[in-house]
C-alpha cells in the first residue's frame, strides 16, 4: 500500500531545486562575480567545499552559472585575496585549509615542528658554508666587516608545496659542522647538541612585507599576497649574538601564535619597524 502523507515514494525522483544561474541577480548592483563569489563562499562555510577540496574548473563554472570566462575569473581572484582558495600552478585551484600555526617560542624551533606535521612535510637544504653575511646579520653576531659566518637556507615544503623560506647566519664556530649534520639538525640543535654552545636568551621579531621576485618564486606567492617575515636573535650568556634567522612564511598557508602567562602590555611587544621596499 503507499505511505499516505505526502512523503516521497520510495524510488520516486527528487525534485530539482533552482540552479545557481537562474538564482544569480542579473540587474542587481551587485555585480555577478561578486554574486558568485559569495555563493562559492557559502559553500565552503557549509562544508559542502571541504579544506583542499578542488575547485571546479573555469569551464565547468562558466556553465554552471551561464556566465563568461572572464566573470568567473574575476570570482576566483576575489576568493583568493581574502584567503578562501589556493591556486596552485599546473594543479588546479583548492579549498584553502585552516592555517597550521607555529609558536615562535616553541623550543622545537620551525626545523622539528614542520616535520613533525606528518609524512608530506619536507626540509631541503639549499645551501650552506661560509659568507660574509649581510650586515643586518653581522651586526647581530658582532662581526667586523668582512669578516665570514656560516650561511645556510632551508626551504621548508608541506606536500610538495612550499611553505616557508629560511636563511640564517652562525658563529664562525659552525665551519666545523658538516652538511649532512646541517642538513638533519635545526640551527638550534646546530649550536647546542653539535657545538656545545648554550643558547641563554633569543629576540623575536614577526612583520608582514612582500616579497622579492626571486623570494615569491620560490614561495609561489601572487604577487598582492604578502609574506610573514621572524626575525630571530640568539645569544649566549654573555650576549654574543650566536645565530641570525630571517623565516618568510607563506600568509596564506601558515601563522605565527604567540602564548603567554598572564596579560602581556602592547607597549613591550610592538614597535616601529623601517619600511619595507
Amino acid at each position: 500500500m503507499p505511505k499516505v502523507g505526502g512523503g516521497r515514494a520510495k524510488g520516486a525522483a527528487r525534485r530539482p531545486g533552482p540552479s545557481p544561474s537562474s538564482r544569480l541577480a542579473r540587474d542587481s548592483h551587485v555585480t555577478l562575480y561578486r554574486q558568485i563569489a559569495e555563493w562559492l563562499e557559502g559553500e565552503i562555510a557549509e562544508g559542502r567545499l571541504a579544506p583542499q577540496a578542488r575547485l571546479e574548473p573555469e569551464h565547468a563554472l562558466m556553465r554552471r552559472f551561464g556566465v563568461s570566462r572572464i566573470t568567473v575569473r574575476q570570482a576566483i581572484h576575489h576568493l583568493a585575496e581574502r584567503g578562501l582558495i589556493l591556486r596552485k600552478q599546473g594543479k588546479g585551484t583548492f579549498v584553502a585549509g585552516p592555517a597550521a600555526p607555529h609558536e615562535p617560542r616553541d623550543p622545537r624551533g620551525f626545523f622539528e615542528i614542520l616535520l613533525s606535521q606528518g609524512p608530506g612535510s619536507e626540509a631541503r637544504l639549499l645551501r650552506f658554508g661560509a659568507e660574509v653575511p649581510p650586515a643586518e646579520a653581522a651586526r647581530a653576531l658582532g662581526l667586523e666587516p668582512g669578516e665570514q659566518a656560516v650561511g645556510l637556507e632551508r626551504l621548508y615544503l608541506r606536500d610538495g608545496e612550499p611553505v616557508a623560506v629560511a636563511e640564517s647566519w652562525l658563529t664562525p664556530e659552525a665551519r666545523r659542522v658538516s652538511w649532512a649534520d646541517a642538513e638533519s639538525h635545526s640551527t638550534h640543535s646546530i649550536l647546542q647538541n653539535l657545538l656545545g654552545i648554550q643558547i641563554a636568551r633569543t629576540d623575536i621579531g614577526v612583520r608582514s612585507a612582500f616579497a622579492g621576485r626571486a623570494l615569491r618564486r620560490q614561495l609561489k606567492l601572487p604577487s598582492h599576497v604578502p609574506m610573514l617575515v621572524l626575525t630571530r636573535v640568539s645569544c649566549d650568556v654573555q650576549g654574543t649574538g650566536l645565530e641570525f634567522t630571517r623565516f618568510a612564511v607563506n600568509s596564506e598557508s601558515d601563522e605565527f601564535t604567540l602564548s603567554a602567562r598572564g596579560a602581556v602590555p602592547v607597549r613591550t611587544v610592538l614597535k616601529p619597524t623601517a619600511a619595507v621596499g
